[in-house]
């Protein structure tokens, strides 16, 4: 399965991807343009399902406005029945990305701090939501 883990922020939503269990910084998108952008990755990618970090209280209106445009947005999902939307706890995502980010440069630091928050939420829940099998021998 492929997952695309969103991070939204006011002026700049990151993506990560993950086609397996490990999730991996895409990119950072401008807000305001952003959802045509998504529909274009979960087509690219083939993404089952989209995981959203929910962010601080102070984001709440505008954080459901964006996801109702993106159910919209997203057609497929009435297409593919397994195609699901998780919002997720994103609480110290963007204190871990700073933390993954302090050997790069500032300016790369800020640019890169959004994927790497979409990561990190994105990681968190394949790591708790994925059972990953090891065989005993």
């Amino acid at each position: 399965m492929n997952y695309l883990g969103l991070d939204y922020g006011q002026k700049h939503i990151g993506v990560a991807l993950a086609t397996g269990s490990l999730a991996e910084p895409l990119t950072t998108l401008p807000t305001k343009t952003a959802l045509q952008l998504i529909k274009e990755l979960v087509n690219k990618y083939s993404i089952d399902e989209l995981i959203i970090g929910q962010p601080d209280v102070s984001l709440k209106l505008e954080f459901e406005k964006f996801l109702n445009s993106l159910k919209i947005a997203c057609p497929e999902r009435s297409r593919r029945v397994n195609f699901k939307f998780q919002i997720v706890d994103e609480t110290l995502s963007s204190h871990d990305a700073r933390h993954s980010l302090l050997h790069t440069t500032q300016k790369k630091r800020r640019l890169s701090e959004h994927s790497a928050s979409a990561a990190v939420i994105l990681q968190n829940w394949l790591d708790s939501n994925l059972s990953l099998s090891v065989p005993l021998s």
